[in-house]
């Protein structure tokens, strides 16, 4: 089954037995698998859980990194139906991963995704977001920190950067170009499955009125959930993440 298929793009969370429906769990710009691990760990009473892992970082680290939004969503589609191997897919995504796993959504449809779930970031084509990936390093990784995506303190450590930087570089071009696309074109499209939007209450980096706006991007039922912290709740909030995703998502899948 799924829980046992190795995949360089899926890693999942040691459990007991094998659930009727997997969920897909993507993280933040320039982030690997190990800041969505816990929400998978506490979720996986109720799904195969796995984090997504992209090309650029963590055991990935030497893969050409992705920057075309159209082209990574359809090799994740493929690569996620293969996963799967026939069960519901149930599709998350904490802030810049809400925008890849919307656009996974609209490839793989109803039939297969029976839920999506997004945290800490706009509706696609919402807002505009200008371009900043190309900026020189300090006033990108400026952006980054404002973002939430790097501690401050990060910033004197060169080698790390070094190490970092490429993957966030990569994951800011392909949202931006994106959103911006989106934006100025209008060609934001629904997709027809129940979505679930969470925003932390005391993040100041997205407004609330931009988690409402996720309801455009669904015919499906659609709810909006503030819980307590800021903008990191996968690592922050675990279980109360994890208690949302369930009560919304378990009776749909």
């Amino acid at each position: 089954m799924g829980t046992h298929t190795k995949s360089r793009w899926f890693v999942g969370v040691p459990h007991d037995g094998v659930q009727e429906c997997v969920l897909y769990a993507f993280p933040h710009a320039g982030a690997g698998v190990a800041t969505v691990r816990q929400l998978c760990v506490e979720l996986s009473d109720s799904f195969d859980a796995f984090a997504v892992r992209l090309p650029g970082r963590e055991s990935r680290l030497g893969e050409p990194v992705e920057t075309v939004m159209a082209e990574l969503a359809d090799k994740l589609a493929g690569e996620l139906l293969d996963h799967a191997q026939g069960r519901p897919v149930v599709l998350y995504g904490h802030c810049a991963g809400s925008s890849i796993a919307y656009e996974v959504a609209r490839r793989l449809g109803p039939a297969t995704v029976r839920a999506l779930a997004v945290s800490s970031h706009p509706a696609p084509g919402s807002v505009r977001r200008e371009p900043t990936w190309a900026l020189p390093r300090p006033d990108f990784l400026r952006q980054v920190v404002t973002d939430g995506y790097l501690p401050s303190q990060l910033l004197a450590n060169e080698e790390l950067l070094d190490i970092v930087e490429p993957a966030l570089r990569a994951d800011y071009e392909l949202v931006e170009a994106y959103e911006l696309e989106l934006y100025e074109s209008g060609a934001a499209e629904p997709v027809a499955v129940p979505t679930v939007a969470v925003y932390g209450r005391d993040d100041h980096t997205v407004a609330p009125d931009r988690i409402e706006a996720w309801s455009a991007l669904t015919t499906g039922p659609f709810r909006v959930v503030p819980l307590p912290g800021s903008h990191d709740l996968p690592t922050s909030h675990p279980a109360d993440l994890a208690a949302v995703l369930r009560g919304t998502l378990a009776p749909v899948a």
